[in-house]
């Protein structure tokens, strides 16, 4: 696929696997599927189907994640768009990383990936970490759909990684969804010192 239209129907609605021709019902079908994905995923201590135990360690698991969530309803779940993309939330645009840089964009995620594997458990450190990482990969926005769901997931996994859970409110939401359109890794780790807290045993 190289144009956004190869994406789509001719109505517009998104191309899947169900033959669905409504917008609305895919979106209200896909957003519930996927829900019930991480669901499993989160139930099943973060081991996906095929038995693959998520780590947070290697930027391949996102195409892993992404597969699960979606791979009943679109073909291309799993794998990255390969056009170029932006999102506009009320006067502001956001122009996510060009397919030309995605080589780059990975092995800057991965580096910082592997270093957070030596960050000291500490919610300070753990939270400005995720603040970078998080800030990076919202900006890389690899899939056609269902990249905030990917992402979460996957951060769940660091966070785990490090003994923490993450507990997000309506009010997180919104902070969380701010720092992303501003781009601000400093706003992000803020949101993340909220909603951090040791993983219950």
């Amino acid at each position: 696929m190289k144009n956004w239209e190869d994406y789509l129907l001719t109505n517009g609605t998104l191309k899947n696997k169900l033959g669905i021709t409504d917008a609305e019902k895919l979106h209200t079908i896909e957003y519930n599927f996927s829900a019930i994905q991480q669901k499993f995923i989160r139930q099943n201590d973060y081991v996906l189907p095929d038995g693959y135990q998520l780590t947070g360690k290697d930027v391949g698991e996102l195409r892993k994640i992404n597969a699960v969530l979606l791979g009943d309803i679109y073909d291309w779940a799993g794998h990255y768009r390969e056009v170029d993309f932006s999102k506009t939330t009320g006067n502001q645009v956001t122009h996510f990383h060009p397919v030309m840089l995605f080589g780059n964009a990975e092995w800057d995620i991965q580096r910082q990936l592997t270093a957070f594997v030596s960050v000291a458990a500490d919610k300070d450190i753990v939270a400005a970490a995720l603040g970078e990482l998080v800030t990076e990969m919202n900006m890389f926005h690899p899939f056609r759909e269902g990249n905030g769901r990917t992402l979460r997931v996957f951060t769940e996994v660091l966070a785990r990684e490090k003994g923490f859970q993450l507990d997000f409110t309506q009010e997180h939401q919104e902070a969380y969804m701010a720092a992303s359109i501003a781009d601000d890794a400093k706003l992000m780790a803020g949101v993340f010192q909220q909603i951090l807290h040791a993983k219950a045993n």
